[in-house]
């Protein structure tokens, strides 16, 4: 209703005829009107007849069954009396069903034949929930309602545009809160998408913390073996499989080696350049050097220095599905991968050291 009133000041009383009829015929008789209706609709198909030379009076609605029925006694078919009560109950069976069309009319708005109160009897409940406040307010026009949304939204009561100004600024606000509303959903996007990073983020941080229990509890073993004269190279696995070599000439010789297929015993440094621990034997920043061995196999390998001018070259190897390995060795998280390389240095040294020790108590004994 509300764009009606937006509409040129020509047509924004287009109801009000509708309701000053209605209120002229609010509470008038109605039902008489109803079955002269019909006879005058009669009436007005003789008129539309003058000037025509033949008129089939058969075919009209009341005539035709009231000749039907005088027919069927002309004809002995029924007695007389028989037959003139049929024809006028015939006939007034059919003007009845003209009466009840009339009446559909008459509840029907915008058609010459309505009538309110007939409107009222047929359809009441549209009648209480839409127009019996506009009849029963007889000050009420819908030009008047235009003036008083005017009055209520215009600084100027006189500017025909001031309706139509409250409506662009409704639509504003409406297209200003849609595209807050589009911003917000945004918005909630990119934080649910931040709480999950966040809480992979939690996940690998847990992780990578019981790794690190794992590893103190490890190490923790192998200081109470080295106390108890057991720990061995062999007790270094405590990270990943690995392999041991001591570089001795142009070549690296295995020490020891654990979780490994033990292809590879000596490395040639001319010829086996295409192996990792080869690369690394070579690097005297003694940074880790990887390699693929084949897939779904890694293989990381650096320089120690060790006593006595010595250097060995330790290798780690381990598959690619090794989330645990592949945190510890490959990624820089909450463990450095370096801190663990210094790990593994530190026992190295501390074997090799007892080695000697144990080497110059066996000469000892053999001098004596």
């Amino acid at each position: 209703m509300f764009s009606f009133f937006c509409q040129d000041s020509r047509d924004r009383v287009t109801l009000d005829p509708v309701i000053n009829k209605m209120r002229s015929q609010n509470g008038q008789p109605w039902q008489r009107e109803a079955w002269m209706g019909p006879l005058k609709t009669f009436a007005g198909y003789l008129k539309a007849a003058k000037g025509v030379k033949a008129i089939e009076w058969a075919s009209l609605p009341v005539i035709g069954p009231t000749l039907a029925g005088l027919a069927a006694s002309k004809f002995g078919l029924w007695p007389i009396w028989l037959s003139s009560i049929g024809a006028v109950l015939l006939a007034f069976g059919v003007y009845y069903l003209y009466v009840r069309i009339y009446m559909g009319k008459m509840a029907t708005i915008g058609v010459p034949e309505f009538h309110v109160e007939a409107f009222k009897a047929i359809r009441p409940k549209e009648y209480e929930m839409t127009w019996a406040q506009f009849v029963n307010k007889n000050d009420f026009t819908f030009e008047g309602l235009y003036d008083i949304v005017n009055a209520v939204f215009s600084q100027n009561n006189h500017d025909p545009s001031s309706v139509a100004y409250v409506v662009a600024y409704s639509q504003s606000q409406h297209d200003f809160l849609q595209s807050s509303i589009a911003d917000l959903k945004n918005t909630i996007d990119e934080q649910e998408l931040a709480i999950d990073e966040l809480e992979n983020e939690l996940v690998r941080s847990e992780n990578a913390v019981s790794y690190l229990v794992g590893i103190i509890k490890k190490v923790n073993e192998n200081l109470y073996r080295y106390v108890n004269d057991r720990l061995g190279f062999g007790d270094m696995d405590f990270v990943t499989g690995f392999s041991l070599y001591r570089k001795e000439g142009n070549s690296l010789e295995l020490i020891l080696d654990k979780g490994t297929s033990g292809k590879h015993r000596t490395l040639n440094l001319d010829t086996d350049t295409h192996f990792a621990a080869v690369v690394a034997v070579k690097d005297e920043q003694e940074q880790a050097h990887y390699n693929n061995p084949y897939p779904g196999r890694h293989l990381v390998a650096f320089r120690m220095k060790m006593l006595k001018g010595e250097t060995w070259v330790w290798c780690f190897h381990f598959d690619d599905d090794d989330e645990r390995v592949l945190s510890l060795i490959l990624e820089n998280g909450i463990i450095e991968s370096r801190q663990i390389r210094r790990l593994i240095h530190a026992f190295c040294l501390t074997l090799q050291k007892r080695s000697f020790s144990h080497k110059e108590v066996d000469q000892d004994a053999e001098a004596k």
